[in-house]
Order: C-alpha cells, then sequence, then structure tokens
C-alpha cells in the first residue's frame, strides 16, 4: 500500500516511468482487442490459446504493477539518496571542523604569554597583537581573536575593522563559570556587524592559583566554511538546494540565498527517508539530518538539510550508467541482477516466463496450422498479432528493466562516488590541522626560550628539558591525534618528548631521520613545515606514517635551535574515517593510496599500508579534486569503484606548501566475473523473408547458441516446456533425459528420449546457455524430443531460397541437409537432416541397449 501511494504521488514527476505506464496500458487494450478478435474470428481453433492469452494477459498485467512500483521506487531511493549523503555529508563536515576548535580554545587559553599580558596591570595591547596575528596566520579558520578582562573589558583583539572596547555578552559569565570551552552561537556585541557569530570561549586562569583572570574568544567564520562545503557537494545544473539550519530550523547559511536566504523558518525532514515539504507554494523532496556525534562531541545543534523541488527531482538522470560497458562486462554484470536488485529481478524472470510460454503457444499455434487454410489460416493471423504483441510487450518490459538496473547501479556509483570525495576532504581537513599544530607549538614561549639557552650552554639541562617534556605532555593530553611529540636540537637529537600510550620506547637522546632534520633547520621562517614521506618510521614502532616538523626558532634571533616534530598516529586515524564512510555493503571495503598505488590505508586486511593497490593506471593519474565512479573488474570480481584525488583545504596543499597527492577509493563488490552471455536468440526474420514460390514448404525454426536451424513443419508434433524432461544422466552426453509423452489425439503415454541438441549440432562447443525447450518430433514409428535453446518461428520457403550445404564442409555437417537463404545476405538457416538425426539416435539406442546386454550376461557368467 505505502509503495502504490509513493508511485501515484510521484509518477506526475517522473516522465520516464509514466510513458512505461502509459504504454503497458495500451498493451494491455491490445490484448484483449486480440482476444475479442479470435472468439468472433475463429472461435474453435482457437479455443485451445484463449485460456493462454487469457493467463498471459492477467500475468503481464499484475507484472505491469510490480514493474511500475519498482520502477517509482528505485528513482525515489536514488533521489533521496543523494539528498541524504548531502544533507549529513554538510553537518558531519561540520561538526569534524568544530571539534578541533574546541581543542584550539582550551589549549590557547593556557598559552603563558596571554596569561602574562593579563597579568601585566600596564598591558599594551600591541604586544600581544603579534602573538594573536601568528596564531591565526597558522590556524586560518579564525577571523576573530579577543582576549576580555573577567569583567568584559576587551584588552586585545585582531579585527582591524570592529572597534569593539566591551562586552555584556552572556557567553562572558557562563565562560567564566565553566571548566571547559563554551560554545555560543547567537548576535553578539562583539562582532557587531554580523547576525549571528560562532565563538568558542574559554576561562584564562592564573598560573599559580588558577583563579579566573579572563576570557579568550575564537571566532569561527562559518559563512565561509559553508560556502566551501556547498561547492564540494554541488553538480553541474543541481537543482538541490543546500541548507545549514538551526535546531529551531532557522537558515544559518544557504547555497542559493536568493532562493532561501539565511534566517528564513523551514520545515523540518527529519523522520523516515525524506518528506514532501511546501516552500514558497511549491512542493520539494527533502531531508534532514542531525550530526553523528565524533569523539563525544555532537556539535551546536546544527541540522544539514537538503531540498529539490519535486518537478526536478526525477530529471536529473545522468547518461544511462550502462552504455560506457562492453557486452561481455555488461552481460557479467546483468547476471549478478539479483544481488544487487532482487525485486526487479523477480519481475525480470517471471516477465521472461510469461513471454516464453506465449510464444510456444504461438508456435505450436503456427505449427499446426502450417499448410492450412480457411479458419486455420484466419487463426494463423490471429497468431501473427499476438506474437508481434508479445514481442512489443516484451521488448517495453526489457528496456524498462534495463533502464531500472541503470538506475540501480547509476545510484551506486553515485554513492560510492561521494564516499570516496567525503573521505579525502576529512583526511585533508585533518592533516590541514597538523600542519598548524607543529608550526605553532614551535612557537611556544618556553619551549623558544629553553632551547635557545640550551644552545648557547652547548647542551640542555636536565631540568629544562624536564620543563619542555611537561609541555608536550600537556599538548599530548588535549591532541590525541599524535603517539608523540618530540623537540631535538640543531644536531637532531630528542631533548624530550611525550608519550601518549606509555608504549615504552625510550627516544630522549636518540637521532631524529638526517634528511628530515636537514629539511626542518632549513625552512624560510615559522610559517613553513615539512613532512615525512609516508614511510616506516622507529618513532611509530616501524609502521609507516607522517611526521610534521617545524623549526623552533631564537626568541630574538633568526635562526633556528632546534626543531619539533609531531608523529601522527596514521594507523587509528586514517582507519576510523575510512570505516566511518564506508557503504554497508558485504565485501566493500575502502582505502587511502598514492598515486603510485602503495596503500597508506586500508580496511582490507589483504591491503594494509605499504602494499600496493592499482585499480587503473587511470584512477592514479585523476587530476586533483576530481571525483568519478566506474564499474571494472578487481580482484576477479565486477566491482563499482568510486574515487577521488585530493583536493587540499584551504590553504593546505593549495599556495605551494606542501604536495602529497592521495587518492580516496571505496570498491563495492557486485558478483564474480563471468563468461555470461547476453546473445539474443529471439531474431526476427519477419522482415527477412523473401516472397516464396508456389511450391513454399513451412519449416519450424529454432535455435542452438545463436545458429538458427529448421525443421520440416510436417515432422513436428509440438513444442514443450523444459520442465517437462526427466533427467536420465546415464544416457548423457547425447541424450538429455526423457519424456513421459502423451499426444493430443489421446493415445496411451509414450517414453521419449530427449537429444541434446547442442552436443549433436555442436559438439566441441563451450556456451553454457540453457536449452530451455523441447520439439518433440515424429517419424513414421518414431517420436523424438530434440531440446533446444529457444524457439523462433514457422516460416514458409521456397525451393529458390534452399541451397545445399557447400561441398567443403559437407563431411563436418551430416545432420545439416541445406541452408535458406534470407532477406539478410549476412544470415542464413540450417536445416536439420531429420533422417540422419534419425539414424543416429537410434543407432546409438541399439548399441547402447546391446552393451547393457552383454553387461548382464556378464554378470550372469
Amino acid at each position: 500500500m505505502q509503495a502504490r501511494k509513493q508511485v501515484e504521488e510521484f509518477l506526475p514527476y517522473m516522465p520516464g516511468v509514466a510513458k512505461c505506464e502509459r504504454l503497458l496500458r495500451e498493451l494491455n487494450f491490445s490484448w484483449r482487442l486480440i482476444e475479442s478478435t479470435a472468439k468472433m474470428v475463429c472461435p474453435v481453433e482457437a479455443k485451445a490459446i484463449l485460456p493462454t492469452m487469457k493467463t498471459t494477459r492477467e500475468g503481464f498485467n499484475s507484472l505491469e504493477q510490480q514493474l511500475i512500483t519498482n520502477l517509482a521506487q528505485e528513482n525515489i531511493t536514488k533521489s533521496v539518496q543523494e539528498l541524504h549523503f548531502k544533507a549529513q555529508v554538510i553537518i558531519d563536515i561540520v561538526v569534524r571542523n568544530l571539534f578541533e576548535r574546541t581543542a584550539d580554545v582550551g589549549f590557547l587559553a593556557m598559552d603563558d604569554a596571554i596569561r602574562a599580558f593579563i597579568l601585566d596591570e600596564e598591558c599594551d595591547a600591541d604586544t600581544l597583537v603579534p602573538r594573536l596575528q601568528a596564531y591565526r596566520d597558522k590556524y586560518t579558520v579564525y577571523d576573530e581573536i579577543l582576549i576580555l578582562d573577567t569583567q568584559g573589558e576587551v584588552l586585545a583583539h585582531l579585527d582591524d575593522t570592529s572597534e569593539v572596547e566591551y562586552s555584556t555578552d552572556p557567553l562572558i559569565a557562563a565562560t567564566l563559570a565553566s571548566d571547559t570551552y563554551v560554545e555560543s552561537f547567537h548576535h553578539s556585541d562583539l562582532r557587531p556587524g554580523q547576525k549571528r557569530s560562532l565563538i568558542y570561549s574559554r576561562k584564562i586562569t592564573h598560573p599559580q592559583d588558577g583563579s579566573a583572570i579572563g576570557v579568550l574568544c575564537l571566532c569561527f567564520p562559518h559563512e565561509v566554511e559553508m560556502a566551501g562545503v556547498f561547492g564540494g557537494l554541488s553538480k553541474t545544473a543541481d537543482r538541490s538546494v543546500m541548507l545549514m539550519l538551526d535546531s529551531a530550523g532557522h537558515v544559518i547559511s544557504s547555497s542559493d540565498e536568493q532562493h532561501i536566504p539565511s534566517g528564513q523558518k523551514m520545515q523540518l525532514a527529519l523522520n523516515g527517508d525524506y518528506e514532501i515539504v511546501t516552500y514558497a507554494g511549491r512542493d520539494y523532496l527533502a531531508k534532514t539530518c542531525a550530526a553523528q556525534n565524533y569523539q563525544g562531541y555532537g556539535g551546536p545543534g546544527w541540522l544539514g538539510h537538503v531540498m529539490i523541488p519535486c518537478e526536478a527531482a526525477f530529471r536529473q538522470r545522468e547518461q544511462d550508467a550502462l552504455s560506457a560497458y562492453d557486452t561481455p562486462t555488461l552481460a557479467g554484470i546483468m547476471s549478478h541482477a539479483k544481488t544487487f536488485c532482487p525485486p526487479l529481478h523477480e519481475v525480470s524472470v517471471s516477465a521472461e516466463a510469461i513471454n516464453l510460454a506465449l510464444r510456444r503457444v504461438v508456435w505450436n499455434g503456427k505449427n499446426m496450422s502450417a499448410g492450412q487454410d480457411n479458419d486455420l489460416l484466419r487463426l494463423k493471423s490471429i497468431l501473427q498479432e499476438i506474437s508481434q504483441t508479445g514481442d512489443e510487450t516484451s521488448r517495453v518490459f526489457k528496456d524498462s528493466i534495463h533502464d531500472l538496473y541503470g538506475t540501480v547501479i547509476s545510484s551506486g556509483l553515485q554513492d560510492a562516488q561521494f564516499i570516496s570525495r567525503l573521505m579525502i576532504d576529512i583526511m585533508d581537513r585533518n592533516l590541514y590541522e597538523r600542519a598548524n599544530d607543529c608550526r605553532w607549538w614551535a612557537l611556544t614561549p618556553d619551549i623558544r626560550r629553553l632551547m635557545a639557552s640550551g644552545s648557547l650552554a652547548g647542551s640542555l639541562s636536565r631540568d629544562d628539558a624536564q620543563a619542555i617534556t611537561r609541555i608536550l605532555e600537556a599538548i599530548n593530553a588535549l591532541y590525541t591525534a599524535y603517539t608523540r611529540l618530540v623537540v631535538f636540537d640543531a644536531n637532531g637529537k630528542i631533548v624530550a618528548a611525550s608519550d601518549l600510550h606509555k608504549d615504552g620506547l625510550e627516544t630522549v637522546g636518540q637521532m631524529m631521520d638526517a634528511t628530515l632534520v636537514r629539511k626542518t633547520l632549513n625552512l624560510p621562517g615559522s610559517q613553513a613545515y615539512c613532512v615525512s614521506e609516508f614511510e616506516p618510521s622507529w618513532l611509530y614502532a616501524e609502521r609507516p606514517t607522517y611526521i610534521y616538523c617545524a623549526a623552533i626558532y631564537h626568541p630574538e634571533e633568526n635562526r633556528a635551535v632546534g626543531g619539533i616534530g609531531i608523529v601522527f598516529d596514521s594507523e587509528p586515524e586514517f582507519r576510523n574515517i575510512l570505516l566511518s564512510s564506508l557503504p554497508a555493503r558485504p565485501g566493500a571495503f575502502a582505502a587511502f593510496a598514492d598515486r603510485s598505488g602503495r596503500v597508506i590505508s586500508s580496511t582490507h586486511a589483504e591491503y594494509p599500508p605499504g602494499s600496493i593497490l592499482n585499480p587503473s593506471s587511470a584512477v592514479l593519474q585523476e587530476k586533483n579534486g576530481v571525483s568519478a565512479a566506474q564499474i571494472l573488474v578487481h580482484d576477479q570480481q565486477y566491482t563499482m569503484l568510486g574515487h577521488t584525488a585530493s583536493f587540499g583545504y584551504r590553504e593546505y596543499k593549495n599556495s605551494g606548501d606542501y604536495q602529497n597527492d592521495i587518492l580516496g577509493m571505496v570498491f563495492v563488490p557486485i558478483g564474480e566475473q563471468t563468461t555470461a552471455s547476453m546473445q539474443d536468440e529471439s531474431w526476427n526474420y519477419q522482415d527477412e523473408r523473401r516472397e516464396p514460390s508456389v511450391d513454399a514448404q513451412e519449416y519450424a525454426t529454432f535455435l542452438v547458441d545463436g545458429d538458427v536451424f529448421a525443421l520440416p513443419a510436417a515432422y513436428v508434433l509440438e513444442a514443450l516446456d523444459i520442465q517437462r524432461m526427466h533427467s536420465a544422466s546415464t544416457l548423457k552426453p547425447l541424450i538429455a533425459g526423457v519424456l513421459d509423452y502423451r499426444d493430443n489425439n489421446g493415445e496411451s503415454s509414450i517414453f521419449v528420449p530427449v537429444v541434446d541438441m547442442r552436443n549433436l549440432l555442436h559438439p566441441a562447443s563451450r556456451e553454457d546457455g540453457v536449452l530451455s525447450e523441447i520439439i518433440v518430433v515424429r517419424q513414421g514409428k518414431h517420436t523424438l524430443g530434440l531440446q533446444v535453446g529457444s524457439l523462433h518461428d514457422v516460416l514458409e520457403f521456397g525451393s529458390e531460397q534452399i541451397d545445399p550445404p557447400l561441398d567443403m564442409f559437407r563431411n563436418q555437417t551430416r545432420f545439416v541437409c541445406n541452408l535458406i537463404k534470407t532477406g539478410n545476405h549476412n544470415r542464413m538457416i540450417q536445416v536439420i537432416d531429420f533422417d540422419s538425426v534419425m539414424r543416429h539416435v537410434y543407432e546409438k539406442k541399439s548399441a547402447a541397449e546391446q552393451e547393457a546386454i552383454s553387461a548382464e550376461a556378464s554378470l550372469d557368467e
């Protein structure tokens, strides 16, 4: 009931589905018309086929409802899947970003330079602004940093365009009363030119007694961030509108401010897969998503929301997702349709079964009326109409099902492509923070002072080394993405280190990698950083990782006195990014790899870091920022691959600071690679027959492995479904089984051997297509069944169209006595030498019987 309601609701917006429904209704009318005509024109002769016609019509009518419902639902699923993905990414990407802000404000609030500035009774803002400016130069996500005293007076800030001197914002009192960060989003007198501001604040405490001495505020320009998020999710000619909403549904940011401006109140779509919402008198398909907690952080309570006009939701179809693949690949993909689209596969199988039964009845009817006239001739005309209508009905089903398979595959490819982009986006944003961290921590005043002192003395004192260690441990406790932080001197010797996981590794006194030390000490200034190759390091228990480094400069001289190295905990961090994005599909896995295919991280046990994963050279050479998806064979499986080449975040990897291209790839298996064939055995010769002469003879035609064969219609009794045959494994390969057969004359049943015509005509064939029909033939006292691929037609051919086999092939064609020329010079029909087949089968049968008698005699002896 719900499915039918969806169809009725969305069918007006789905022109392709509506066209299919109209065609099927017209065909249903044609079936009724043919049925009525047969009853009036030749009621006696048509009596045998009328029940089948009714069953066929009703069967197709029932399948029509299933087909239309599935067509509509898959189109809905594809559109809703895209809406849901976008809405979830909008909020989750931002929440991950804001999570880093909660750590930043906590660490910067402990900065000794800021504390000293507040405690200085004659503090001059100009002395602190350069340090705040240095922080913003590293963490470019902030557009304003403010230092206030406990009464709300602004002691120092960065924004030259703002003249704020005092604040009564309630966030000040809330921050002073809190022992953690405070997240505020409202209009604030701290940012007088903005409607609403996102501010992270933290209490600044006295270094000795812990009493409150001030408030730190970091202002995050959410509009700039959202513009980047919307831009990354937009597609060409995209009609959807992406929004960030507050918990009450008010628009915070919009991808189309002219259409839906900030401040508008929107109807939420939190329930179910989607909802129909109305905005400005127009119906939209919409989805709203709340944030998924990230390491215990749920964000400011915002919501991702995406909506698209209903009339456009199902018109944004890409070109046929299956048209890009060659016939063997397409056949292999389609052989797994039952796996990736079970309901549609059932419709396809049922439609084919109905059509096969119909074709069998028509074929039998034509064969019955072969050589006849009067009423049987009129029946032949009726049968021709049935055949054409059946073919047309089958074609509509086939085309619609193909389109629907394309929609399902397209949806899967779209999903994989989006996921790969999400993985890369999160990775680039994550590593952006790492580049910021190492540069800022290298500016820590106490570390610079102590390292300068040690440089002058020739070595760092034990007390100074312990002081630096305590600083590193405090930082590492807040920033848990690192296994350890190390400080090394100008010779590359580690003088202090943190050890977050207490892994027992002795680092102090050990030497850093000489190449990395040289790069660090040669950096041009405090804005620069360097990164190791992704390779095994003793600092990471010989596992591969990145080590980010920045130079530590003398506080009074422009020279490096050492460096800081931060060891990224790559294994769990990258793996968590991949796992959190991975689709819930059996066998699916995701990976990060470099341009050479060397794996950085993977969710697949067979592709550990350092191994090689090379789907194709084209994928590995994709341009930065480009996302794509395709079907390929990977590990002997047809697989949907979504991939994106890294594109950086803000200035990270986009300003010449660092070159390190990474590809995010997600692999979704479809099924094992097969040798399935897409060959259509229902060849149509209606337009290829020549006009026969007066001595025309009718032939019953059928197909075996794509070749068309013929038998004189006079020999043929009828065609039966393969299900009527009983297996006879001891008689194979020539005899496939036996029939318990009773003909239409009501004679008693007899056992009839069934010949495997593939074995007879193509003994060396490796085809594995199903031989699904049995043609019962009779010559004299012998009755035989012929197992064939499919039935074709009953056709008339004159003597001028029939040629003998070519002499050079005569020995190889002992079961073919003639060749029939058709209107298409590239095709021919081979006439079965029925006498030869009969002799061959019954000679084999006699030999087998004699062998059985001999074997029985031996046993008696």
